[in-house]
């Protein structure tokens, strides 16, 4: 990558051969080295010198590597630290990685420190450009545990990526679940509690190494399951989420459950809004009491969209009885369907040729815009129905 200006770097690396090693890496006619020792860097010198870069050890003497990555983080918030080490080993770099350095330099040495100054080039890059405009954010909520939220929302990231042309995010917010790493096949030691944890530091070039890349245009950021935020942390998802939307065109993010803590800090930044439910009594039910519990909090009402999934072909409760409870139109309807098990059973998800398969094309035509088509009704598909039970007539 082309660098327009010089690179000032910072060594504090105490092995002299290794120090050699990336000091000989740093030949170039845009580097500087401004200050190499085997001490780390002390505070004052760090806000004084403004270095761009800053190579330290991968375990630094009498103190831990996440302590003194925050020293130089608080003492020069611009500065980038990249930990060195000359033996692969990636427990060690997951560590590193959560302490919250920008890179780790491992052999060979010299395509690593080329790596970490070409990040610099692109933060420096990156201040400079005019933001581009946000992505939008389309969020998928179940009802209730078991209605599909994440068979629809990993099927409709997959045909955002073959019917726009954007870049497509497949987020994983289901903090109890995390199914979605499993559905899409995600192979990433990383997730979304790694970004939040980093927010300080966060930009593109980090993202990119956490995300997993499933397809040309799509990434998925799989979560952890069990491994929750604490109540101090949610506040921070916002600002995970105003990264993400500098970066993509389309964010579809599993939410879960119905108004989790993570939601309920999310919910304004949700441009679009599904409500996957099944056409069971419960299912209805729970989602009625969602749809008054959204709304009493200022959502409004025409980013909501109702998918009712797993539609039988006959059905006991008719389109018109739903809708007219829960004041809500029925957005799209997708049927039951065996192929699905098989599909995950094999590790891939539905062929788009397949009946269910177009069904998810559809939806992801309409939710983008890219073509609006009037859903079919319930009556058109399931012949006569019968009375709704009663906290649907309510």
């Amino acid at each position: 990558m082309s660098r327009r200006h010089p690179v000032t770097v910072g060594l504090a690396i105490a092995e002299g051969d290794l120090r050699d090693e990336v000091r000989a890496a740093l030949q170039l006619p845009d580097v500087r080295i401004v200050l190499e020792q085997n001490t780390p860097i002390d505070s004052v010198a760090l806000k004084r010198l403004s270095l761009d870069l800053v190579l330290i050890d991968a375990i630094p003497a009498g103190t831990s590597l996440e302590s003194e990555l925050k020293r130089i983080k608080t003492a020069s918030p611009e500065t980038l630290v990249a930990v060195v080490h000359r033996f692969p080993d990636a427990e060690l770099m997951l560590e590193a990685m959560r302490a919250g350095t920008d890179d780790f330099v491992t052999t060979p040495i010299e395509k690593g420190v080329r790596s970490a100054l070409d990040r610099v080039a692109a933060q420096c890059a990156q201040r400079g450009e005019s933001s581009r405009a946000p992505g939008k954010v389309v969020g998928v909520v179940a009802a209730k545990g078991g209605c599909g939220a994440t068979t629809v929302a990993c099927h409709l990231a997959s045909e955002f990526q073959r019917v726009t042309q954007h870049d497509i995010l497949l987020a994983d917010l289901d903090l109890e679940s995390g199914l979605v790493a499993f559905v899409m096949q995600a192979k990433t030691p990383y997730g979304l509690m790694d970004a939040l944890r980093n927010v300080y530091r966060l930009d593109s070039s980090l993202w990119q190494k956490m995300v997993w890349n499933a397809r040309p245009r799509l990434d998925v950021m799989p979560c952890q399951p069990g491994l929750l935020p604490s109540e101090s942390e949610i506040p921070q998802f916002r600002e995970v989420f105003r990264l993400i939307r500098s970066m993509y065109g389309w964010v579809i993010a599993d939410l879960g459950r119905p108004l989790s803590p993570i939601t309920l800090a999310l919910l304004e930044d949700l441009d679009e809004l599904l409500l996957v439910a099944t056409p069971s009594i419960m299912a209805l039910y729970q989602a009625k009491q969602f749809l008054k519990e959204t709304m009493a909090l200022g959502y409004p009402r025409q980013r909501m969209h109702l998918i009712l999934n797993r539609v039988p072909k006959r059905s006991e409760i008719s389109t018109s009885d739903v809708e007219s409870s829960l004041g809500l139109p029925v957005y799209a309807e997708l049927s039951e369907h065996v192929a699905v098990e098989a599909a995950y059973t094999e590790g891939k998800l539905l062929s788009p040729e397949s009946e269910l398969g177009k069904q998810f094309t559809d939806l992801a035509l309409r939710t983008a815009g890219v073509r609006v088509e009037k859903a079919k009704g319930w009556g058109s598909l399931f012949g006569a129905k019968v009375p709704a039970p009663g906290f649907l007539r309510s």
